[in-house]
């Protein structure tokens, strides 16, 4: 697959990141239009729409080269995966932002022939980062403020419907020049905002649940129970509503009385036993369609639940139908 890839080289691209102006691209490989704004060497924002007539890849170096750099990467439309250097990789989409941390490196994206992308990439250093929040830097960010640390760090979540509207706002703000310059700024700082904010409610310590946590939680259970026979992982259940997995289990405990999994095994044999008083369905297509791969873990599963096996349950539901 990699011999199908176009490449553009850093020499070539990073030309058109460090203009100040927005650049216009119309070549064989790619249309675009490309902004790279530096207010200082503490705040850099990038804003890029790009639609590849090929699949290729682009590589590009840090801006802060002498030092770590913290990025915000957030895209309205399409997708790509980012390679930095031989340290870490992401992928980001519409639905999957991420603030990331790593020394002097060069970043490699690789973007799909035809995929419409819409881009907003912010990079500030931690300095910046540890100036704007002051005293509130929720726990979540910390290993990202540690001075001189060139460890790679991925912060991954969805976008808020706040966050999403002021990307939007940034991205096809009609203001130009100083305006625009300035507006952009700002809007980085109540990016920043809306996202420690969010940490912060998401982590808060053993106490009642908020609103915003409350609905992630009853959420995450319809998506749970929405997907019996592939069921998903606690990290991308978590993802999906926005929860970290500790707080998201906490979560269900307080709900539902039990943690992710013992819900999900819980309702799922619940499922699986009325099925088997119901119908005439085989055990293995119940078992199937509640995500047991292996009938035997089934049996074994639904004999801990109920003290008996599915087989000697359809039988006594039956006989006891039978005397009514």
């Amino acid at each position: 697959m990699q011999s199908e890839w176009s490449h553009i080289q850093d020499g070539h691209f990073r030309n058109y990141f460090d203009a100040s102006a927005p650049l216009y691209i119309n070549n064989e490989n790619v249309s675009a239009i490309i902004s790279n704004i530096e207010y200082n060497r503490d705040l850099q924002v990038r804003i890029a729409k790009i639609l590849p007539k090929r699949d290729f890849s682009t590589c590009y170096t840090s801006f802060r080269s002498e030092a770590c750099t913290i990025s915000g990467n957030f895209l309205l439309q399409g997708s790509l995966i980012a390679t930095v250097s031989d340290v870490g990789q992401f992928s980001l989409s519409a639905d999957r932002a991420n603030f990331v941390k790593y020394g002097p490196s060069t970043t490699k994206f690789q973007i799909a022939r035809g995929t419409d992308l819409q881009m907003l990439s912010y990079s500030i250093s931690e300095e910046f980062l540890a100036g704007a929040l002051e005293d509130d830097v929720p726990a979540t960010f910390l290993p990202f403020l540690k001075p001189n640390e060139q460890e790679f760090h991925l912060l991954e979540f969805r976008p808020t419907p706040e966050m999403r509207r002021l990307v939007r706002s940034m991205i096809s703000s009609p203001l130009v020049g100083t305006m625009r310059n300035l507006f952009i700024e700002g809007a980085v700082l109540q990016l920043l905002a809306l996202k420690a904010n969010f940490l912060s409610n998401q982590v808060s310590a053993g106490g009642m649940l908020n609103e915003y946590e409350v609905a992630s939680v009853r959420r995450a259970y319809k998506l749970l129970m929405g997907s019996l026979s592939t069921p998903l992982s606690l990290s991308d259940l978590a993802y999906k509503v926005n929860l970290g997995e500790k707080r998201l289990n906490s979560g269900f405990k307080k709900i539902f009385g039990g943690t992710v999994f013992e819900v999900y095994r819980n309702e799922r044999l619940e499922i699986a036993r009325k099925t088997i008083e119901q119908s005439d369905a085989s055990l293995s297509k119940i078992a199937q369609h509640i995500g047991y791969r292996h009938y035997n873990n089934f049996i074994s599963a639904f004999t801990r639940q109920f003290g008996v096996s599915p087989a000697k349950y359809r039988r006594h539901s039956r006989d006891n139908k039978n005397t009514e």
